[in-house]
């Protein structure tokens, strides 16, 4: 396997490098810094885990609805017959599909809820930019783009003197190579990136060191004193990750794949008291235009078998009830099929999972087939910024000025979030019951 950086900050950053067990680590220069904000009182024992389904995932083919006459017309190739699908409690008109038999007794034994055609308007449908809208809280009119990230806007709230002053943990972890855009501050990430389940076992083996090695010829010249600071201190990360995997441990066997893999790291990391409150790891490619069939229930195997791990895992850790995860993705399918597989869409269904979620719920409403938009494709019933805000406002306790500012754009009112943690009936509305949601 081809060494790479094991930790990388993304963004235009001035930085030196310096050495964890060999591989090179950089530290981020004074000129990049956060915008100052008030900290809003993070909940500071839970953990949110983002689950991205690179591609653009085929929400009609992961949640089937087996009732309906259109479905079956509409996709002669790939429609899932019914007797193939997995029933779950409480609802006849969608089934699971046949790989995701990991994800029944979550959904049955109330520890996953799934939402509904989740989108916004004007869906775009180019992977990139699809994803950077999803990523930046953006909307899709050119001139609603953000530059920064969504997560990055939450946790630079949380630590104002980020990268001047840095925690003893990472604020957020990528396994991945590099960080994403939805870790994204001014002129940085406020994520660190792992990038590889191999290398991460490597720094846990050897631990790091740190390079004491200057060039005086080197462009930051009488900056040196100041990057070298900060490098030691991004050097203090590798430290406590490394104890915090030392520390951590893991309670059952993962499947035998990457995605599977790093959520092992994450449980086991959360397990060992590292202070990291937002994790990322990404599983694709959805990008099903061809062999659907195959490569669609392979996709979803390992998706519902990682997570039925984790979850697993995270409950015989006695963690169950301070992590939440959440799925999403750039864009679901076309209704129609295209014979080997589907095209391009747009609202499709995204899971929530954990102890503390008011689990074996669903919400959103059945995709509605009879009426399409222009181009065939899905409507939404609810805008991905109120999913966002109805997973983190009550998980991290961020009180509405905060979140307006995380979430700029499209973000409904409290008494319309998503029920994720519970409900209580007003005249008929779902409202948000904070005090339902059980994390300890």
């Amino acid at each position: 396997m081809k060494r790479r950086d094991f930790f990388r900050k993304t963004g235009p950053l001035v930085a030196a490098p310096f050495l964890v067990n060999g591989m090179s680590v950089r530290g981020v220069a004074r000129d990049n810094y956060l915008y100052e904000s008030v900290a809003s009182g993070m909940a500071r024992d839970r953990v949110l885990v983002i689950i991205q389904l690179e591609g653009g995932n085929d929400g009609l083919n992961t949640l089937v609805p087996v009732d309906d006459d259109a479905y079956y017309n509409a996709r002669p190739v790939q429609a899932i017959a019914k007797e193939e699908t997995l029933q779950i409690e409480g609802i006849d008109e969608l089934r699971l599909h046949p790989s995701l038999e990991a994800l029944v007794p979550l959904y049955n034994e109330g520890k996953m809820a799934v939402v509904q055609n989740v989108g916004y308007d004007r869906m775009n449908l180019s992977h990139f930019t699809g994803t950077e809208i999803w990523h930046t809280g953006s909307k899709s009119a050119k001139d609603s783009y953000l530059t920064t990230g969504w997560v990055g806007r939450y946790l630079a709230g949380e630590y104002p003197d980020f990268p001047d002053t840095l925690p003893d943990h990472p604020p957020a972890i990528e396994i991945s190579p590099s960080t994403s855009s939805i870790f994204t501050v001014v002129g940085s990430s406020i994520g660190m990136s792992l990038t590889d389940p191999q290398e991460f076992y490597d720094l846990v083996a050897a631990g790091p060191t740190v390079s004491d090695e200057v060039d005086p010829q080197t462009l930051a010249g009488c900056e040196w004193e100041y990057i070298d600071a900060v490098t030691r201190q991004s050097a203090g990360f590798a430290d406590g990750v490394r104890s915090a995997s030392v520390a951590g441990r893991n309670m059952v066997e993962y499947p035998d794949n990457p995605f599977a893999e790093a959520l092992a790291i994450i449980a086991r990391l959360i397990s060992g008291g590292l202070a990291t409150r937002i994790y990322k790891v990404s599983l694709g490619n959805f990008d099903t235009h061809g062999n659907q069939t195959l490569v669609h229930a392979n996709l979803l195997r390992i998706l519902g078998d990682g997570l039925g791990a984790f979850n697993n895992d995270l409950a015989l850790l006695g963690l169950d009830q301070r992590v939440v995860g959440m799925t999403y993705s750039e864009f679901g399918r076309r209704v129609e099929d295209n014979g080997p597989g589907t095209d391009h869409g747009t609202a499709a269904p995204h899971f929530v999972f954990g102890a503390g979620v008011d689990g074996g719920t669903m919400h959103g409403g059945l995709p509605d087939l009879q009426n399409l938009d222009r181009n065939g494709n899905l409507i939404h019933t609810i805008d991905y910024p109120c999913y966002y805000g109805s997973v983190i406002a009550p998980l991290f306790e961020i009180p509405q000025e905060r979140l307006e500012e995380i979430l700029p754009f499209d973000l409904c009112d409290r008494t319309d979030f998503v029920p994720i943690y519970g409900v209580s009936s007003v005249e008929g509305d779902l409202r948000a019951d904070p005090e339902h949601l059980d994390l300890k």
